[in-house]
């Protein structure tokens, strides 16, 4: 017996007031606290008791949000419609009843992804009604669900994701009635924050992965020649160049070598993704006591006749133009 005939998201908003007090925009300043709001209601078609709503979020896991996020809920089916009540993280050893021994986050992730997004480097975060609550036939309760969250401190530009369901379904795959997922409609951005800004939200010709690196990490650089117009697609080979930089601005060390060493693979015949895998204080042979701070780096075929740079990326994403020298992408590590 499932406890509910439909489950609706109605609307979600991603809006933020800005400093002037009255517009609203999709962005937040980085260190602040943003609140997205989820809107919907539900229509039961038979009694049940003892069920706990479930609302998952997806978000860039440099946003912590199992650790920073406070999540409340309103609803038509409280004695106070209007009364914040509290939603806590599910804890990963409580699986959803019909995930197939995944995590919530595991199977949310393999069935949807990150949704129209393009960098992998986020997560699914799911909370649950700490009360547990009895709906009979016939009741069409409302809700409203707060996800309040420090955004962290990276520039970035995403597209967020919000999933609904409950603890008597728990994800069953031949039913979508007990279940909806709604990515929001434009990317949210965190701006003033550190760092160069990270796209999650659109396609570019570069990609690296993953976004929070150390120089003793495996870092993947990637060339994706199949999204825009480029003449480096049909050169037999394709290099990766690029400079390591210390914290205050001095080479490390350039790797500009024409060999296995900085040929990049292509991924697979069906794309035209070429990547190429290091350890960057391998790489850049650093030496000891040094800490790379920043990478910059194009994608360039063997006689460097033909070249991608950031400045190529912004005129085919943007259309700025490109005048006088171009620039490198740069990729940021972290320090220790």
């Amino acid at each position: 017996m499932f406890l509910i005939g439909c489950v609706y998201i109605d609307s979600v908003s991603i809006l933020q007031i800005q400093e002037d007090g009255t517009t609203q925009a999709p962005i937040a300043k980085a260190g602040s606290i943003a609140t997205f709001t989820l809107k919907g209601h539900i229509i039961c078609k038979e009694d049940h008791g003892d069920v706990q709503f479930i609302v998952s979020f997806l978000a860039p896991k440099s946003w912590n949000v199992r650790q920073n996020a406070t999540v409340t809920y309103t609803t038509t089916l409280a004695t106070n419609p209007d009364e914040e009540l509290k939603m806590s993280v599910v804890p990963e050893s409580s699986l959803p009843k019909n995930g197939g021994g995944r995590t919530w986050g595991e199977a949310l992730m393999q069935d949807y992804g990150v949704g129209p997004n393009v960098l992998s480097d986020m997560e699914w975060v799911t909370f649950s009604t700490d009360d547990k609550w009895a709906i009979y036939n016939g009741d069409k309760p409302d809700y409203t669900i707060y996800i309040r969250t420090n955004v962290g401190y990276q520039n970035l530009k995403a597209y967020l994701g919000f999933f609904v369901n409950h603890t008597d379904d728990g994800l069953s795959p031949t039913d979508t009635d007990h279940k909806k997922i709604k990515f929001s409609d434009t990317p949210f951005e965190v701006v003033g924050g550190k760092g160069l800004l990270i796209d999650y939200s659109s396609e570019h010709f570069n990609k690296v992965q993953p976004l929070a690196s150390l120089q003793d990490d495996f870092v993947t650089f990637s060339f994706n020649g199949g999204v825009f117009q480029n003449d480096l697609i049909s050169s037999n080979e394709i290099y990766f160049e690029g400079t390591a930089y210390d914290d205050n601005g001095n080479i490390i060390a350039q790797v500009n070598e024409k060999t296995d060493k900085t040929l990049l693979k292509r991924e697979s015949s069906f794309d035209q993704i070429y990547s190429l895998t290091m350890w960057p204080a391998s790489f850049f042979n650093v030496p000891e006591g040094q800490v790379i701070k920043k990478i910059d780096y194009v994608f360039t075929n063997k006689d460097r006749s033909i070249m991608i740079t950031q400045s190529d990326d912004d005129f085919a994403v943007e259309g700025k133009p490109i005048t006088g020298e171009k620039n490198p992408f740069v990729f940021e590590l972290l320090c220790e």
